[in-house]
């Protein structure tokens, strides 16, 4: 009675526990597909509910909708949910491909993942074990000495040109210049540049109109007034650009305060003003950005370099390390032919040629440094410090040291070249080049003419290479610039001049072979001669050296003979006298193992035609009314142009090594006159060694170039050739006045390409001298030029005699060397 009272005071009926479910689906005997929830129903002891699904009614009503209706869950514990036949989701084609992709993706997912973990624990095992062991260690480059260059005969140190020494550097880090100070710098180089260049093109257009039209006009200028109108009109250029100046960047207003500290400190301790130090940060930024900067000049002592050390807060991104620097025993000696070492730069990176270097690592740049780049440079090495989570050394420290680079051996003989740079500097002086208005300069080569071998180059002026370790831009800038003479400007390779009377063989092999002339016959008479519409052709000096052969015009160097011949040769076919000065090799580059070789001009009709367009394109880009690259547009190639070049002038265009190389062909060794002329390839470099001096390669030297030449043509040259420096009258005797001919017969010629006007009164001509020796052992063939040199006998000849005295050891008192008067 109490429960049920309790039951009606609640309101609720009490579950009635069964046993055993009842079956309400009389369709189905299968006990899990047709239970149903059991609920009292009207107080009666049982019934069947709603149908239920995880405990939601089903949409399938019971039977007895009032019952279910009037159904309660009971308390006796959660609802037991079955499942009849009838409710189960009949499987359709649809539902069955989704589960498909489904499978599917997820497999996939699973593969991919498999996959990836496969790779990256098997394949990538090893280098990812790599990079986890270099991260516990920091790695420290330890630069290779760079190989000396020797020369030929160097042992134990005596003819080295090129060593090493080891210098303390204070260096800042190219990480520890902030970003903002390294845009800063960046963005100032380039406006800086951009108004250089604008500076240069509004000079060059201030200039044109009154300078460059008349060629004539320009060179009856005085040096002096040619700088000064060069002064004037950069002034005027720079004064219509002086909105678009670009200031100087100061340490005070443009460097972050951490830099400017930092440069203060590194000042106090080096003696050097803290807006000295920037400079060389600005220049060393613009040139490379990435690199460190070197801030000293000039090796610390122990006490810096460890108090810099000690103190690393003080000097944060500060490094005091050991590098080895390229020295110059000789100084100044040749120095354009052994060139520069700097950093490598983003472009080289690239280069297959530099495959394997890193940034901060240095090549050669320039000169046999940049040719035998991959010999010299060596194997840089590596210190790996260890160090724990907090980037502390733990104390392990392995090294593996650098390789030193190759011995490069060169083919010059560092007397033969001292001799020669020696004579160059004191023919010069301070000689102002009258046309340029410049420094003059010029050069010596001395080849030995069966193989090619370079004895001796030089070129004036010079500068110690060694500077340029570490030295400002501004300062690079001042002693490379032109008006000092451009002194890392070679001039034996890479300047062209016309060649005055020393390009008179090839005039005589193309009349000679052309038929033009005979070795008998004679022409050539008189002071002048009038071609034409009147134009005179006259001697040097107005001299009369009457009617002559070939070899006797080579003896007097009679311009009128050749006048003539230049003149007759025009009208024949095939060009015969370009034709022959292209066989002797006068455009084309000699293939010298050096960068930067010129390869001269042969002037005729085609190259004027060309020089028309090159005009005229150059009139539309610069806006101005003429660029002087031609006298006059539309000018043929006439035949007056070819008696200008029968004697090595007008147009035409040589480097010094290029006449070296032409008349080696001429060279007959054991005195016998082949039917042939060959002509070598010049080279300077002779071998690669160890550093102990264990010979690793020979380089081959190239064939000669064979050109067919009749025995008794160039014994005809020979003979005038030999006159000119022996015979009474010879225009280089008085040079080699006391030299001994029964020994060692000198071949010469002397040159004298007139380069500016008369009128003005000063030494305006191209002096050039060419002196060969056909010795059976020491062979050698000498050429020297002198800007402004006056007569080829003047100042080249003296230069040519000496290299050869020195050679061949005679006795300065009995061979002076001095210069002669006779014009040619």
């Amino acid at each position: 009675m109490r429960g049920r009272r309790l039951r009606e005071r609640s309101g609720r009926a009490s579950p009635v526990v069964r046993t055993r479910p009842r079956i309400c689906d009389r369709g189905s005997r299968d006990p899990w597909t047709s239970v149903r929830e059991t609920f009292p129903a009207d107080g009666r002891s049982g019934g069947c509910a709603a149908p239920r699904r995880f405990g939601v009614p089903l949409r399938r009503a019971w039977n007895h909708p009032a019952a279910a209706r009037r159904a309660r869950p009971t308390r006796a514990g959660p609802p037991v949910v079955v499942v009849s036949a009838h409710d189960r989701r009949t499987s359709t084609p649809e539902l069955a491909l989704r589960i498909a992709a489904f499978g599917i993706i997820a497999f996939g997912i699973f593969a991919v993942l498999f996959l990836r973990l496969w790779f990256l624990q098997v394949l990538q095992g090893d280098q990812y074990t790599q990079q986890a062991n270099e991260n516990r260690a920091r790695v420290v480059r330890i630069a290779a000495p760079r190989g000396t260059i020797v020369d030929r005969n160097g042992q134990d140190g005596a003819g080295t040109f090129v060593d090493n020494k080891l210098s303390t550097v204070v260096t800042l880090q190219g990480d520890a210049i902030s970003p903002v100070d390294v845009r800063t710098i960046n963005g100032w180089g380039q406006r800086r540049g951009r108004h250089d260049l604008a500076v240069d093109r509004l000079t060059e257009r201030l200039l044109t109109p009154e300078d460059a039209r008349d060629e004539r006009r320009i060179r009856r200028l005085s040096p002096a007034e040619r700088r000064r109108r060069q002064a004037r009109a950069e002034s005027r250029a720079t004064a219509r650009l002086r909105k678009d100046r670009v200031p100087d960047l100061k340490v005070s207003r443009d460097a972050t305060p951490a830099l400017r500290r930092t440069l203060r400190n590194v000042g106090e301790l080096l003696d050097v003003s803290t807006a000295r130090l920037y400079e060389r940060v600005v220049s060393g930024v613009v040139q490379v950005s990435y690199a460190g900067v070197a801030l000293n000049t000039k090796d610390v002592s122990p006490a810096v370099r460890n108090y810099i050390l000690e103190n690393p807060r003080r000097y944060p991104g500060i490094t005091v390390t050991k590098e080895y620097f390229r020295q110059y025993p000789d100084g100044a000696l040749s120095a354009q032919i052994f060139g520069q070492v700097g950093e490598i730069g983003d472009e080289q990176l690239k280069d297959p040629k530099y495959r394997g270097l890193v940034q901060g690592q240095r090549i050669g740049q320039s000169g046999l440094e940049y040719e035998y780049d991959s010999f010299l440079r060596g194997r840089d090495g590596e210190r790996r410090i260890e160090v724990d989570a907090a980037n502390q050394p733990t104390g392990r420290v392995t090294e593996t040291p650098p390789t030193t680079g190759d011995r490069l051996r060169l083919t010059l003989d560092e007397r033969l070249t001292r001799v020669a740079q020696t004579a160059l500097r004191r023919q010069i002086g301070e000689r102002i080049d009258v046309k340029t208005g410049r420094r003059a300069g010029g050069a010596v080569v001395a080849m030995d003419p069966q193989n090619g071998e370079i004895l001796a180059m030089a070129s004036h002026p010079s500068v110690d290479p060694g500077i340029f370790n570490r030295i400002s831009a501004n300062r690079l800038r001042r002693l490379t610039s032109q008006k000092n003479g451009e002194p890392l400007f070679n001039r034996a390779i890479s300047a062209t001049y016309p060649a005055g009377s020393t390009f008179k063989i090839v005039t005589a092999s193309a009349g000679l072979m052309s038929g033009q002339i005979s070795t008998s016959s004679t022409q050539g008479a008189g002071q002048c001669l009038s071609f034409g519409t009147g134009s005179r052709f006259c001697n040097a000096g107005n001299a009369e050296h009457g009617n002559q052969n070939v070899t006797d015009a080579l003896v007097v160097s009679s311009d009128t003979f050749f006048y003539q011949l230049g003149w007759d040769l025009y009208p024949r076919s095939g060009s015969p006298l370009q034709r022959w000065a292209r066989l002797y090799g006068f455009d084309r580059q000699t293939g010298v193992d050096l960068p930067g070789e010129a390869a001269g001009t042969i002037p005729d009709a085609a190259w004027r035609r060309s020089r028309d367009v090159e005009e005229r394109a150059c009139r539309k880009q610069r806006k101005i009314d003429d660029c002087g690259l031609v006298a006059e547009l539309g000018t043929p190639y006439r035949q007056g142009d070819n008696v200008n070049l029968s004697v090595g002038q007008g147009d035409l265009q040589m480097t010094p090594l290029q006449l070296a190389t032409a008349y080696s062909g001429l060279y007959d060794r054991g005195g016998r006159v082949r039917d042939d002329l060959h002509f070598p390839t010049p080279h300077l470099g002779k071998q690669v060694e160890s550093p102990t001096g264990v010979l690793k390669e020979r380089f081959e030297t190239e064939s000669a170039r064979r050109v067919r030449f009749p025995a008794a043509y160039k014994s005809a040259i020979e003979r005038g050739l030999a006159g000119a420096v022996a015979a009474p009258g010879g225009t280089g005797t008085g040079v080699f006045r006391g030299w001994d001919q029964g020994r060692h017969r000198v071949l010469g010629k002397t040159g004298t390409a007139e380069r500016c006007d008369k009128s003005t009164g000063t030494e305006c001509d191209q002096s050039w001298f060419v002196g060969m020796v056909e010795d059976a052992e020491r062979p050698i063939v000498v050429v020297a030029t002198v800007e402004d040199g006056g007569f080829g006998a003047e100042a080249a000849g003296p230069i040519v005699c000496g290299v050869l005295r020195s050679w061949y050891g005679q006795s300065p008192k009995q061979v002076p060397c001095s210069g002669g008067s006779a014009g040619d």
